[in-house]
């Protein structure tokens, strides 16, 4: 059977979406999205959901106040409802990382974040609770809002077919197609697509889907471990606001009433060279000794935790980069071949300024300015992103 098409995306999570909606707004005619399995059954079905503009580069915080301001007109432009929950976001840090946390409200600011440094006093009005400690810095951000990620990957969804995107699931990818150094075509399991454009958007599986071209990308696979916990009984204490504390190394949000989603500042766990991750044969739940630790350190933040429990928890396998930031370019040596892929667990809330890039990249064959911050090659060059919104050692 012979296909064809204008563009496919390999990968149906929100990145690969994303890029599709902004493909047909852009003109394109024939876009397709392969999904081996569901739509959004890999990272972007189970991300945290949160976006929060606070981070210390100002490309980076642009990002994601782009992923806040497409979710607010979300409904507005494509008729589609999504339940937005502006919670506001809170950055506990250590007094020894002030120079740090300054540099970061200052990037973040740059580029038109509200974030600003409160007091003690006024951290523990938005979140009681909240174990505050003389020479804290307590950082505030109103915009921080979170979704729910699959009613969210489903609304994008929605709004790519009502565009005329062509969505097939439970469509495997074999190989790449090239000839004279160009892409023309796809195998899959529907048989061969005729297509002179390629992105690959498949997370962790990208990277051997890339290596077989002979493209290299420094992506290795990681599993994250994340918790929903729930308040205990005997407290009144609820958990309103995303927090990260530095203290605890953990990030939080609010699930439903009585529980939190938590999960670790996952940099600190990443071996590139550990034991070998088969992304399709692993454990997809965390396991004892990592959730007790998230508990202790939770506690570390919100003390009225300490008799709180596990409800439930899940693992799941991040791309991760170098730097935890997504390599966004096209094969040198493979005409007509992109990729989006190594976003280390972030690239939900991105997945909107992605989208449009990627998109406009493929369609008028020229990278947009602010996207070649994350080309291939930064990481041969040691030119790494920092933008971590507190003191990160990404050696």
């Amino acid at each position: 059977m012979k296909l064809r098409a204008e563009v496919i995306i390999v990968g149906g999570g929100v990145t690969g979406i994303s890029t599709a909606i902004h493909l047909k707004e852009l003109g394109v005619e024939d876009v397709i999205i392969l999904e081996r399995h569901f739509i959004g059954s890999g990272q972007s079905g189970r991300a945290a959901g949160i976006i929060r503009g606070t981070a210390n580069h100002p490309t980076v915080s642009a990002a994601q106040l782009e992923g806040q301001m497409f979710l607010h007109t979300f409904e507005s432009r494509y008729g589609i409802p999504i339940r937005i929950n502006k919670t506001g976001y809170i950055l506990v840090g250590q007094a020894s990382e002030r120079e740090h946390i300054e540099a970061t409200i200052a990037a973040a600011s740059q580029v038109g974040c509200q974030s600003k440094e409160i007091t003690a006093y006024e951290v523990k009005e938005l979140q009681p609770g909240l174990n505050t400690e003389e020479g804290g810095i307590y950082v505030y951000e109103p915009g921080g809002l979170y979704v729910d990620p699959m009613p969210t990957v489903h609304a994008f969804l929605l709004a790519a077919r009502h565009l005329g995107v062509r969505v097939i699931e439970g469509c495997e990818v074999g190989d790449i197609l090239v000839r004279d150094d160009n892409v023309f075509g796809v195998e899959c399991a529907m048989g061969v697509f005729e297509v002179p454009k390629v992105m690959i958007a498949t997370s962790v599986w990208g990277q051997p889907q890339l290596a077989k071209l002979g493209i290299d990308v420094p992506v290795c696979p990681h599993i994250a471990e994340m918790g929903f916990f729930q308040v205990p009984t005997n407290s009144s204490h609820r958990l309103h606001r995303i927090i990260f504390d530095s203290r605890a190394n953990l990030y939080m949000r609010p699930e439903g009433e009585f529980q939190l989603f938590v999960g670790r500042k996952e940099r600190e766990f990443v071996e590139s060279n550990g034991e070998q991750i088969d992304p399709d044969n692993y454990r997809q739940t965390a396991n004892f000794h990592s959730l007790q630790e998230i508990h202790q350190n939770l506690q570390v933040t919100l003390p009225f935790m300490r008799n709180g429990f596990v409800h439930r928890t899940y693992a799941c396998t991040y791309d991760s980069t170098p730097d935890d930031m997504p390599i966004l370019d096209k094969a040198a040596s493979v005409g007509g071949l992109y990729f989006a892929i190594g976003f280390s667990g972030g690239g939900f809330s991105s997945s909107p300024w992605v989208g449009k890039r990627m998109a406009t990249f493929i369609a008028e064959e020229a990278k947009p300015g602010d996207m070649d911050l994350f080309n291939k090659e930064r990481f041969a060059k040691g030119e790494l992103i920092r933008w971590s919104n507190t003191p990160t050692d990404y050696n």
